[in-house]
Parts: structure tokens; sequence; C-alpha cells
């Protein structure tokens, strides 16, 4: 007997296999490799599109995907996706940030912990064969004032981890209100600028956040501020923080995320201040991996296929 399918499920980047075990019972198409150019065949038929950030879908995509359905985003960040042009053609959008909000906020405060005590810094000076114990003392957390920007699925993780440390945690989102607890104080932005030692970004793309963190921002904070970024790199003006860097308003910055991430394709300007960057002692940068663990890999996946299960019986 022929097995019938409700759906036709496309996939075009890699996935933890749960996702498939879970949704077993409708036609997969797992093509983590396809190239773009083969992805108009297949997004003909499918129902259901499967991306992480191997595609920009737009208008023209998303015209190209008839029978398109539900969209599902293998991770938080839904920069990559025009929502709104998908909410006018019925098509439901999903993401799963509960996957990777233990793996964002463990990362930042490896990250934090590491510029405050020059771990990096002073490695790099032990592989040259300097042994230079006072030049690296270090800067304890608890005696901090830590500014949450975004508290959302990762902000919340983030200041329930940083309440062991014994620091004060102040957080600040423009879509919420009212979400004071036990380990977080709400501010505004104004008091999150004005208290504020370390600053830690944990906000969508959007036309809020784009470019947030520009000179204007940088100049009112009240004090001199270490700045991590674990949200998007468009968040923060990198040239602007270059200069606040030099100035030493900023004292230190931790970024998982660049603007531009495709360093092949840096004009002379961008391989400027990536260079800049590399070689500044009080930066720490990694290759956007504050999500990226063995773990949260199969909890996205997870979380997920459960929300995709959940919407297909509903609707």
């Amino acid at each position: 007997m022929k097995k019938h399918f409700n759906h036709t499920i496309l996939i075009i980047d890699e996935v933890h296999e749960i996702f498939l075990e879970k949704l077993n019972a409708h036609k997969i198409i797992y093509v983590p490799n396809i190239n773009l150019s083969d992805l108009p065949e297949q997004l003909s038929i499918a129902t259901i599109l499967v991306l992480r950030s191997k595609l920009i879908l737009d208008k023209s995509w998303i015209d190209q995907a008839p029978k398109l359905k539900l969209v599902g985003r293998l991770g938080s960040g839904m920069d990559n996706i025009d929502e709104d042009y998908a909410r006018k053609k019925g098509i439901v959008c999903l993401n799963a940030p509960e996957g990777n909000r233990n793996a964002v906020s463990e990362q930042t405060i490896a990250t934090i912990l590491s510029l405050l005590t020059n771990v990096v810094k002073s490695n790099n000076e032990i592989t040259d064969g300097k042994w230079l114990r006072k030049d690296n003392e270090g800067v304890e957390l608890k005696n901090l004032t830590v500014g949450i920007i975004g508290y959302g699925n990762i902000g919340q993780t983030l200041a329930v981890k940083l309440n062991v440390f014994g620091c004060k945690i102040i957080a600040y989102d423009r879509f919420l209100i009212n979400f004071s607890d036990e380990f977080v104080k709400e501010v505004t932005l104004e008091e999150l600028q004005y208290q504020s030692d370390i600053i830690t970004l944990h906000v969508p793309l959007n036309k809020f956040s784009d470019n947030m963190v520009d000179l204007e921002f940088i100049n009112r904070v009240s004090k001199p501020f270490y700045l991590f970024n674990f949200s998007r790199g468009k968040v923060v003006n990198t040239s602007d923080l270059i200069s606040k860097l030099k100035e030493g308003k900023v004292l230190g910055a931790g970024l998982d995320v660049l603007s531009n991430e495709n360093l092949s394709s840096y004009d002379e300007n961008e391989n400027e201040e990536f260079s800049f960057l590399t070689k500044s002692e009080n930066v720490i940068l990694t290759p956007h991996t504050g999500g990226l663990t063995k773990d949260s890999f199969k909890l996205i996946a997870e979380v997920l296929a459960d929300k995709v299960s959940r919407c297909i019986i509903t609707k």
C-alpha cells in the first residue's frame, strides 16, 4: 500500500536526526548541501521549509514556493526571513530560541570572565615566552553591574546564571515590562547606560536594533564599560566601537558576531577594522558559535520538530 504523506518537508540545512524521526510521518526532502540554483524545483513542491542561515528567504524565494504553509528556523534569529510577506501569504513562521539559550548564556559568561581576567591575552603572552603576572591583574565580576539588553529566552537564562557570581544584574527590553524578579531589576535604557560596567546584547535584529550601539549610544554610557555582542553583528557599529576602544571609553569587547561574517568578501576598510580587532588585546572574537554546541544542535531540532508537529495538528 502506498504511504500517504500530509506534508512535504524540505530541509536545506543540517539538522539533528531527531527532527527527521519526529516528523517521519511526512515526506521529507533532506538536502543540506543543496545549491541555490537547484532550490526552485524543490521549493515548488514543499509545504514546509526548514532552514538555518543558508538562504535569505525574501519575497522572491517565497513566491517560488506556491504550496508553502510553514517555515521553520533552526535557531532563534529570524532576520533572514521576510516574516511580514510570509504572513501576507498565509505562511506560519516558527523558530526555536529555547534550543540554544543555555549555550549562548554559557558562552557569554565564558567570554566575560575571559576578558575580565585576561585569559586570552596572558595565554598569548606565555606562548611568546612572557610571564607577566602584574600586567594581567584581573577584575572580579562580583563587584560589577551587568546590563542585559534584550530580556527574552537568552537574556532571562543569562540572568539566572549570572546571579551565582553575586554581581548586580539589570535589564532593558523595548518590548517587555514588569519583568523584575529575584534575578534581575528592570530599568530604562537610560538607567542601564548610567549604571552598567558591562553591557551585553541579546536582541533580535530589526529596525529598532540595527546600528543601535553607535557613537551616540556609547557616549551616553556614564563610565568606561565592557561590551559583549551575542545577538547580530549589525546591532553594533563596528567603526564607532573601534573609535571608542581606541579612546578607552570601551574597556574591552567580546564579539561573537560581525556585521559581515564573510571574511573573504571584505573591502579595504573592513580588512583594516578586522585587523584592528584581531590584534587588540582587549577584544575577544568568536565565529558566531554562541549558540553552537552539540547539545543545542539536538535541542534546537527537537524543539522545532515539536512546534511544527503542534502547528500541523492545530491547523
